[in-house]
Parts: structure tokens; sequence; C-alpha cells
């Protein structure tokens, strides 16, 4: 048994959820801005106006969807506010402020996640969404010639445009729809209108107000303006009271839950913190749908792709280290994955930019989720279903088009720990009015045939079983090759307490001088508690070499071992993981492609 200490360190954050853009919201001062909501029985307007008037203030924002307002208010003030029998919820604003950012090199000119997702191909792409698109943001460059914009609300500066000044929401509106028009980048839905919507200034900082101001304006107009997804690429710390926030006077979440009845499905950032997105709203209600961040670098399944050139710390087809994920059956159940690691798309300017963050990913999904309404003139599956039974029928299809082959790394059918990224989304089931999905790319190559002789019986582990093989503890065959189809995992996703092997004996051959298998370890942990390892016992001489030492290094990528054998010897091999129980950090072992030549 061993003890551990763990430091944790408390703050209230907000960020867009790009890694380019960080963003802190501290507490506001007293006198300052104010949420007032009102009881949903209320006549806002005249009792706003009363209030006003009685008290001496101007409301900042009126709140018509929500039944609120907004306002600086003294000490006194806010007493007398309070007291109102038709107040609901009183809460101080948050003020958020971006940190700087810094370039990042120019991306592939076609966008990678949206092929990667069958949104396109490198022939075809989809059509215009038949309903309208918010992009609750630091607005929309409004000029740009790649987008269909249009400005809706700035929540900034009253009576402004909604134009971007910022380049955050410019990026997220081109993956969702940028124009299928021979040059710059295609989105997931092309030439679909994006209303612009702008709650954050220029620096990236902005209040709660402001975004509630946003949320309320799509819940009021949403309707008429035929916008039936709203696009949500930030977020701050806080929790979910599983209750509409009535429960807690959560007065976002409030607001989200008004716009969600209203008929707006809302695709919201998971986060970029790597930790639990049970701590960050609004990705922790469940009437919204999370989406975290895989990386793809080429645009096609298979893991096969060099690492993302503008973050060389991911892999391809993996899930993105610095996601936020699920971890209870709740959060699960309105989680999903989307490309988020150097994405290209559209910028301030006319221009285009690469940044990287679950900011990225959410656009894939409200894209897929406009498709999903029709595309081309032509009703889709999501025509006429509520929010909820949208985030369900965008999650069920993800799930069906799952393979061992199209995933990642991180996915419900190759786990990681305890976190829960969701299946990859997949446009290609809403594409229909629009071009066809793109043809699944090539099976890997084969592994190279051994010689005739090999003494190794299913070094390939291609019979899809362990047979040939002596097993122990828990380990298992599972579809996550070096080459071909399988290999062997040793080890559990759950906590194991102790050795999990398979091993063979086998007699060299005349002419074979050398034994080799591939491996890749899965190590959430240090080598002092779980590693992998692997020994080989020569029986004939009565010696043991270790051929892998203990190991816990090579987390996502597959490595060789070698070691020399004598013809005519008996061998026994024998390949390990060992996990120390220790919850919440299993370990397991790949071993792939054995052979003696």
């Amino acid at each position: 048994m061993r003890a551990r200490s763990v430091a944790l360190a408390v703050a209230t954050t907000v960020a867009l959820l790009a890694t380019q853009v960080v963003a802190v919201y501290a507490a506001a001062p007293a006198g300052e801005r104010y949420i007032v909501l009102l009881r949903p029985d209320a006549d806002a307007r005249g009792i706003v106006t009363a209030l006003e008037h009685a008290h001496g203030f101007t409301s900042d924002f009126r709140y018509e969807a929500l039944k609120g307002f907004a306002a600086r208010l003294t000490p006194s003030q806010l007493a007398l506010v309070r007291r109102h029998p038709a107040v609901a919820v009183v809460s101080a604003d948050q003020t958020v402020e971006a940190v700087g950012s810094v370039p990042l090199a120019a991306g592939e000119t076609a966008p990678t996640g949206v092929r990667r997702i069958d949104a396109a191909s490198t022939t075809s792409a989809s059509e215009a969404s038949t309903v309208s698109v918010a992009v609750i943001d630091t607005g929309v460059s409004l000029a740009h010639p790649d987008l269909n914009a249009v400005s809706g609300k700035n929540c900034v500066t009253a009576g402004a445009s909604a134009n971007d000044d910022n380049g955050h929401g410019s990026h997220v509106a081109g993956t969702i729809a940028a124009r299928n028009t021979g040059s710059g980048v295609v989105g997931v839905a092309p030439n679909t209108t994006v209303y612009a919507v702008k709650v954050l200034n220029s620096a990236g900082s902005g209040t709660w107000a402001q975004v509630i101001c946003g949320i309320d304006w799509v819940t009021a107009n949403g309707p008429s303006l035929g916008i039936k997804v709203a696009n949500m690429s930030l977020g701050g710390s806080g929790s979910s009271d599983t209750n509409c926030g009535y429960s807690n006077g959560d007065a976002l979440h409030q607001a989200i839950c008004r716009s969600t009845a209203a008929g707006i499905t809302y695709a919201v950032a998971a986060g970029n913190s790597g930790v639990s997105l049970a701590g960050q709203v609004p990705a922790a209600y469940p009437e919204v749908l999370a989406v975290t961040a895989m990386a793809d670098s080429d645009g096609v399944s298979g893991g096969t792709g060099l690492r993302p050139t503008c973050r060389t710390s991911e892999s391809d087809d993996a899930y993105a280290t610095f996601s936020n994920y699920a971890v209870s059956s709740g959060a699960q159940s309105h989680t999903v994955a989307g490309p988020g690691v150097c994405i290209y798309s559209t910028w301030l300017n006319g221009g285009y930019n690469t940044i990287s963050g679950t900011s990225m990913a959410t656009p894939h999904l409200t894209g897929t989720i406009a498709l999903c309404f029709g595309s081309g003139g032509v009703a889709g599956p999501c025509a006429g279903l509520t929010p909820a039974s949208v985030i369900q029928r965008i999650r069920s299809d993800a799930q069906a088009h799952a393979t061992a082959t199209n995933g990642f790394v991180g996915d419900p059918s190759r786990p990681v720990g305890g976190r829960y990224y969701g299946y990859l989304a997949w446009a290609g089931a809403y594409s229909g009015a629009g071009a066809p999905p793109p043809p699944p790319p090539p099976p890997p190559p084969p592994p190279p045939p051994p010689p005739s002789d090999d003494p190794i019986v299913n070094g390939g582990f291609e019979t899809g079983t362990l047979s040939g093989w002596t097993t122990g503890g828990a380990a298992v065959a599972v579809t996550s090759a070096h080459a071909g189809a399988y290999a062997a995992r040793i080890g559990s996703a759950s906590p194991f307490n102790g050795d999990s092997s398979v091993a063979q004996t086998f007699t060299v051959p005349s002419g074979r001088t050398q034994l080799s298998f591939w491996y890749r370890v899965v190590c959430t942990d240090s080598v002092t508690y779980d590693w992998a390892t692997a020994t080989l016992r020569d029986n004939t001489a009565g010696v043991t070499t270790t051929v892998l030492p203990r190991t816990c290094s090579n987390n996502g990528s597959w490595a060789q071992r070698t070691t020399s054998v004598t013809a005519s010897h008996s061998y026994t091999l024998t390949l390990i993981d060992h996990d120390d129980n220790w919850p919440g950090d299993p370990t397991y072992t790949l071993y792939d492609d054995v052979t003696v030549q």
C-alpha cells in the first residue's frame, strides 16, 4: 500500500476554449454590475422599469426570454432590489479577460478536421444547411469573403454591429460554414448562414451578463431567423445542479435551459485543462452537447499521420492531451469528440489562422448538427427533434460509425484510464443532399510475412485470439495493432493488482539468429509502480535475459525490441504488464509481431 499527496488549487476561471487564448474571471467588486432574474410569471418590462425609477439606476441589459436585467447597483440599491417579491435570482457579474495570443505556423490549406469527420473529401463537400447557426463569441468577421455572416447582436457595444475584432469567433465560424468557392477553406456545412453574437471584445474580455445577453438574443430571435444551433466555445469554472440552475441560482444555466426549451441546440467546448468537465460550465450542463478534442494530422483515420505540426506533443488519431473529459455516466451521456488540434480556418481581415483547443473541436459538431437538420434544401434526420433528442442522435450516429480503424486512441473502444472523450463526430451520416462521404481509407499494410519455419505460433495475433500463448492475469486480445488487425493487450483498462502476461515456448530453427517484437505502453503512472517488461528464458542453457527492462516511457507510440537467439535452443518468451491497482491510473501494454528470423 502506498500513500500519495495531492495538492488542489481552486480558482474561478473562464476561457475562450482555444489553447491560444486563456481567460480568467474575477468576482465583481461590491457596488458593480449584478444579474437579476425575475420569476417566470412576472411582468418583466413593467417591473424592471418600476425598479429603475424607484431606485435610480439604468439597466445595462434587459433580458426578454429570460425575464430579467443586468445593472450596476450600489449596496443600498442592491438591498432594495433583492427585497422585491418578483426577484428570483441576484448574482454578481464577473469579468473575463484574455491573455495575449501567440502566432502559430500556418497549417494545411485544406481543413483536415472537416475531412476527418467525413463532411468533405479531397474532391467533394457538403451543401449548406437548411437552418441557421448562431456563434456566441467575439463576433464574426462580417466582410470575410469566405463566410456568409450576418450581424445578430452586439452585447459589448450597444447598437454596434457584431463584427469580430479578436479572431476567435471568425475561426469558429469558418469551421462551421466557410464557403465552397474554390479558395480558402471549406466548412462542415459550407455557406450556411451564421449569425454573429458578440459577447466578448477585441481583447477577448467580457462578462457573464454579456454572455447571457447573447443567449437571450438567440432565444428571442432564433425561431424567426431559422436559428436551430448555437456554438459556445467559451466557459468557466462551475458545476451543474441538474435542475437548470433553479436550485443554486445559476443565471447562465437558467438562460440556456430557456433557450433549449425554445428549440435551440447548444454545442459547447469541454475545456482545455485536462480534467473532468464536471467543473466547467456550461459544458457540465446536461442540456448541452459537450465537445472534447482529439488530434488528427492528415484528415483520414488509421493513426498513420505525422505528429501535428503546430503541436508536436500530440499524436495523430489520439485524444488531445489538453482536452477535458467526462467521468460520470451523466456527463458521458452528453459528450462527443471533434477534431481540435492544429485547425486551419478563417480569421480577421480576410485571412486564415491555425489554432488548437476544444474551442476548435466544438464548431465541427455545430456544423454536424446543422447538417443533421438538413442540407441542400432537403430535411435531415434531426428535423423536428428537440435539442435533447438531437444530442442523442448525434452521439448514437457517432457510436454506430465507430470502428477500430476509424476511431481514435481515447475513444470508448480504446479508453484511457477513467477518462471518457466520447466517439468522434460523423457528419457523413447527414451529407445526403450534398456530396457523398469519401470512401474509407485503405487498411494498413499487413506485416511482412514471417519465415515459413518461424517457430512462434500466432505471433501477430491475427487469429483475433491468444491461441498458441499461455495467459495469466488480465490478458486479452484487442483490435489495436502495430500491423494487421490485432495485437495482444496485456493488462486491463481497469486497475488490476499484479502481473498479467502471455508466454510461449519455442525452439529456434537452423539459420535463425534473432527474436523481435513490437510493444506500446499505455501508462498513467510512474515506472516505480507500473511497468511493461519482457523476459526470454534459454531453457537449454538455463539463462534468463531481460529483453525489455521495466519501462513506462513510450506512451502512444510503438517501439521494437530485439535480442539474439541460438539455433536448436529451446526458449520461453514472457510478455508482461504490471499494475499496482491504484485507482484511476491503470496501465496496460500492447504487444505485436513476435517473430524469430
